[in-house]
């Protein structure tokens, strides 16, 4: 009995094995021609990075196509539909610069731009969300803080786009924020660099250079200018054109992840990526890969990584960035609720935590975020907003934590991709700047600029004539 026990075992293990052969099979013979895809260019994630270099490729004359793990594309750009009014409630990305890549973009999916409204509150009440204390907390003027920023910026041109370094790299770029703004007298700027580096949950104890791709001269033209935004105040319209255009061209493979990546498998240079989809799986055969999503180890399973990947992949760290909507707070409606330490440095909000409860277009519908330098459960999230809420000691307000209500929620996580100031030294970006092209291979994203939507653009923008230039025999 035993015997015949374990020969079946062997059996079923040996029928396992062929299944997920099968499965991650790279022969043409394994697959239908309808699900054999040949393309120039896979790209693999439809956020902001993936997006943009799918479309730039495709207007430079590349066939491409998309492998996008969620439903829809877009990344972090989270929209809301109001169902009783069909308002727009951007609450992931909100803004965008004001630059030529930027409306260029824009134009190719003839979605129209106008000025950002950022704010919608006609009040502004400063909290320590800790205790709940309204603070009595004037904002500093960050006008001459700003002047001295640029002069230091100034510095580096090198870091207008990528992270670029010099070796030995500047010893500024290496100390913590905290040192580097005492040393430079730029105390009355943090509010400002916190409050646009949402997200960052401990900025003050990272290297500088973090700091410097954040609060680019770029950002900081952007703000004398003003933000721009889609004049439909719907961010997510793009990226619904951009599905569009690549579902048409049979270029769009959504609610799909790679279960396999065999690169340079032939004398052509091909690489042969299996895909698993919704309607089974799929071969692609493409002469140059563009990873469009975080560089960690967990999002490579099935790659065929090698030593020098895996080094730069496995040093990055990470943090967690939380954003949502939510309604029955008790707060006033044209009221915004920003949390400012009472006795932190510099007064940002202490984190982990939220920013703050801010008004939205749509009366009654809030506004939330939430920062942690580790990743939490998103019912941890949302319980700590809700006894956020319910901490709150505002002078004629009685705030209603227990009927609070969520209409919308998405955890941003990976989020802030970075590495110590001892990686830095030690040439870490030198090493991760290395592998673009490495194995027919280019990477865009966050890791490789900032946590901002224009900026990646404007990197992706970078790396396109290098992607072109890497061409093979035809397939």
């Amino acid at each position: 009995m035993r015997a015949s026990l374990t020969t079946l075992a062997l059996v079923y293990l040996d029928f396992v094995a062929a299944v997920s052969n099968a499965l991650h099979s790279t022969r043409d013979e394994d697959y239908g021609a309808d699900d054999i895809i040949t393309r120039d260019v896979c790209i693999v994630g439809g956020g902001s990075g993936g997006t943009y270099a799918a479309t730039r490729l495709r207007e430079l004359g590349q066939s491409v196509v998309i492998i996008e793990k969620e439903p829809i594309m877009g990344g972090h750009t989270n929209t809301y539909t109001v169902p009783s009014s069909g308002e727009k409630i951007d609450y992931g990305v909100v803004v965008f610069h004001n630059t030529s890549i930027v409306r260029n973009y824009f134009a190719h999916y003839n979605v129209a731009l106008g000025p950002a409204i950022t704010d919608t509150a006609n009040t502004t009440v400063l909290a320590d969300f800790r205790t709940g204390d309204v603070i009595n907390f004037i904002l500093p003027d960050p006008s001459a803080a700003l002047v001295a920023w640029v002069t230091q910026l100034e510095k580096y041109p090198f870091l207008a786009t990528g992270i670029n370094l010099p070796d030995p790299v500047p010893a500024d770029l290496l100390i913590p924020f905290k040192d580097f703004v005492q040393k430079y007298n730029l105390s009355d700027l943090v509010q400002t660099i916190t409050e646009l580096g949402q997200g960052y949950a401990d900025l003050l104890e990272q290297p500088t250079l973090y700091a410097m791709k954040l609060l680019s001269i770029d950002l900081v033209q952007t703000l004398e200018s003003g933000f721009i935004a889609t004049a439909a105040r719907d961010n997510h319209l793009i990226y619904d054109a951009a599905t569009i255009e690549f579902t048409l061209a049979n270029s769009l493979l959504l609610s799909s992840h790679i279960l396999s990546v065999q690169r340079n498998s032939n004398s052509n240079g091909i690489s042969k990526i299996v895909v698993k989809t919704p309607s089974g799986s799929k071969l692609i055969k493409a002469k140059k890969i563009v990873v469009a999503f975080p560089p960690i180890p967990s999002n490579f399973e099935g790659w065929d990584l090698d030593d020098q990947e895996r080094d730069v992949f496995n040093t990055y760290k990470f943090e967690a960035y939380y954003t949502g909507l939510v309604t029955n707070t008790g707060l006033p409606l044209s009221t915004d609720v920003d949390n400012v330490g009472a006795n932190t440095p510099f007064n940002i909000p202490a984190l982990p935590g939220m920013y703050g409860f801010d008004v939205t277009a749509q009366p009654g519908l809030i506004d939330v975020k939430y920062a942690s330098p580790f990743v939490q459960s998103d019912s941890t999230v949302k319980s700590n907003i809700q006894s956020a809420l319910g901490r709150l000691q505002i002078p004629g307000v009685t705030t209603t934590p227990g009927k609070l209500e969520w209409k919308a929620f998405q955890a941003h996580v990976p989020f802030f991709d970075h590495v110590t100031a001892e990686d830095i030294q030690g040439g870490f970006y030198t090493r991760a700047n290395a592998l673009q092209g490495h194995r027919r291979v280019w990477y865009t994203g966050a890791a490789w600029e900032s946590q901002d939507s224009s900026a990646i653009w404007s990197f992706t923008e970078s790396l396109l004539q290098n992607i072109l230039q890497a061409e093979t025999d035809n397939v």
